[in-house]
């Protein structure tokens, strides 16, 4: 008796496991089960919002020579580069007196201002007195295109210059 009764369990398992004409039942299935997940477009708006910051700065100052003979002179230069599709990238050199800072800098941006976040050393600076994720500076532009600077860690050797606000830095080229 036990045989047939395996027997005719086996034939059940058998029968039910070649059936391919059943459809699924889906009612109680999320429609999102087995859909591959893509990221949201990237928003071409703030990408070119961000995108009108490539380009070079610079900004010159100098003081009087404390024996009053001479001046000290400074200049920054900023170069904010794509790095990919969504990031920029920055470096930032200050020659002059006394000056040879080499910094490379990551780039929060929007379409209206930007701000420059210590990464790291580049070759040849002389002083390290900043730490990786400092905020250095940020520039912001009004609607006629005025780039005016917010100083943080990163400040002008000139007194007069730290104020913030001011038109500090030209951009040189795009």
């Amino acid at each position: 008796m036990y045989k047939i009764l395996i027997l005719i369990l086996s034939a059940g398992l058998f029968y039910s496991c070649g059936k391919t004409d059943e459809t699924p039942k889906t009612e109680n299935q999320s429609s999102t089960q087995n859909i591959q997940q893509t990221p949201p477009p990237v928003t071409t708006t703030d990408n070119l919002g961000k995108k009108w910051w490539i380009g070079q700065y610079a900004f010159e100052e100098s003081a009087r020579n404390v024996t009053g003979s001479g001046a000290q002179t400074w200049n920054y230069v900023v170069d904010v580069k794509e790095f990919d599709a969504n990031t920029l990238i920055a470096t930032i050199q200050v020659d002059g007196y006394q000056t040879m800072q080499r910094l490379e800098a990551k780039v929060n941006a929007t379409a209206y201002d930007i701000e420059f976040i210590f990464d790291r050393y580049g070759k040849d600076n002389m002083f390290e007195p900043y730490k990786k994720g400092d905020r250095l500076f940020g520039m912001m532009r009004n609607t006629q295109g005025l780039i005016m600077t917010v100083w943080d860690k990163l400040k002008p050797n000139v007194l007069e210059n730290q104020e913030n606000g001011k038109v500090m830095f030209q951009r040189i080229a795009s």
